[in-house]
């Protein structure tokens, strides 16, 4: 089997390979240099997620820096147990309940359009960093009550936290810690404003400001973390799946032809880009309890690193599991999760990538990918393309 680490070269490029190598093996691989076990089939994650909640922690983190690197956990919902977590999810929990989602159906397609009108002036573009990327970050800073300025700003410094050179390991480089300082600052700087001028706050923000939950409010800290988490999560994953579905159609010019032919095919493409090129690359938990993993002991303590990129290619659970097809019908899958932790957007993840989809399909004709010029990103947490470069049919 691979000496497989989840920082190396070769898993931080494109570990698809990797994992199809690890999926030979029943059960969780053991990575021994982080105390972790890498459960790359479906079964396991799933196992993990709906069985053994109460096994589990969610409080060491949930990304691999977090986990298996010991970098500080920032305090929000995300990192809580079921139970804490529930009551501070519960805040806007109800923002994302699937009625009051679609009332955002018009605001999000007339920036869609906005974004896509002179992009389709100028005929090529790069269909990631020009059109999904942007809409996805604009309106992930809506949701939180911020300016488009803002939100664009905020994002792109948290990409740079993110950016990974050949060979590092973790948030480690200046350009991170240096993104990182002016991001805090920033973000601690418009928190201090509204605390001066509650008035100013909106959307999230202004519910959390307000929220009380056993007796607790959030601090100042609290509240940049939240902003971290919901510009991170609002506008990081969605745009990858929206750039996979156009790479992935245009290599299969019959489905692409129908697709094209009948725009109510995009959810299903939606749904079908997002299990062959999951975005979300891995997601870590830490074992409070022993526990048998269908066969596998567990031990308190040990980290369970769910790889959900290679789960969702698992040919155990799905028939012909690397072939991408739009009419692929199947009962289970992982694209947001399962469980408590479940993703809070997932219906407005759907109805924002399908409406990114039809906008482009309407205008772009039979498109044309630049295949030699794509690139995926670089990185240890996210999977998928962040330039993909095309012309659209004049």
């Amino acid at each position: 089997m691979l000496d497989y680490d989840p920082f190396s070269d070769e898993a931080m490029r494109d570990p698809r390979a990797i994992y199809e190598q690890l999926r030979l093996r029943d059960g969780p691989y053991f990575v021994e240099k982080y105390n972790a076990w890498a459960l790359v089939h479906f079964e396991d994650i799933w196992q993990v997620s709906t069985k053994h909640e109460q096994d589990i922690t969610f409080t060491a983190g949930q990304p691999l820096t977090n986990v298996l690197l010991g970098e500080p956990v920032p305090h929000c919902f995300v990192s809580m147990d079921l139970s804490e977590h529930r009551k501070w999810r519960n805040v806007i929990h109800a923002d994302y309940k699937k009625s009051t989602v679609e009332q955002d159906r018009e605001r999000i397609t007339t920036l869609a359009r906005e974004i896509l009108a002179p992009l389709q002036e100028r005929g090529s573009f790069d269909f990631y960093r020009e059109y999904v990327n942007p809409v996805l970050a604009i309106n992930a800073g809506h949701n939180l009550g911020l300016s488009r300025e803002n939100s664009i700003e905020w994002r792109r410094l948290i990409d740079e936290t993110m950016h990974r050179e050949p060979g590092q390991i973790g948030t480690s480089s200046q350009r991170n810690q240096a993104a990182g300082m002016e991001l805090f600052g920033q973000l601690h700087g418009y928190v201090q404003s509204l605390r001066a001028d509650t008035e100013k706050a909106g959307g999230h923000v202004a519910k959390y400001m307000a929220a009380e939950v056993d007796g607790k409010r959030m601090e100042d800290q609290d509240l940049v973390n939240l902003m971290v988490v919901f510009l991170t999560v609002g506008s990081g994953t969605t745009p990858n799946t929206c750039a996979a579905a156009v790479y992935h159609l245009a290599k299969h010019p019959e489905q692409k032809a129908q697709v094209l032919a009948d725009l109510s095919l995009v959810p299903k493409l939606f749904f079908e880009a997002a299990r062959v090129d999951q975005p979300t690359n891995i997601l870590c938990r830490r074992a409070i309890n022993d526990f048998d993993l269908r066969g596998t002991p567990i031990k308190a303590g040990q980290n369970l690193m769910m790889v959900y990129a290679s789960a969702n290619r698992d040919e155990a659970e799905f028939e012909h599991a690397a072939e991408f097809d739009i009419h692929r019908s199947y009962k289970r899958d992982l694209t947001f999760g399962v469980g408590g932790h479940m993703c809070l957007g997932m219906h407005l993840a759907t109805m924002t990538g399908t409406i990114l989809l039809e906008e482009f399909f309407k205008i772009s004709g039979d498109y044309q990918v630049d295949f030699a010029n794509c690139t995926r990103a670089y990185g240890e947490f996210l999977s998928g393309f962040d330039h993909l470069p095309l012309t659209i049919a004049k």
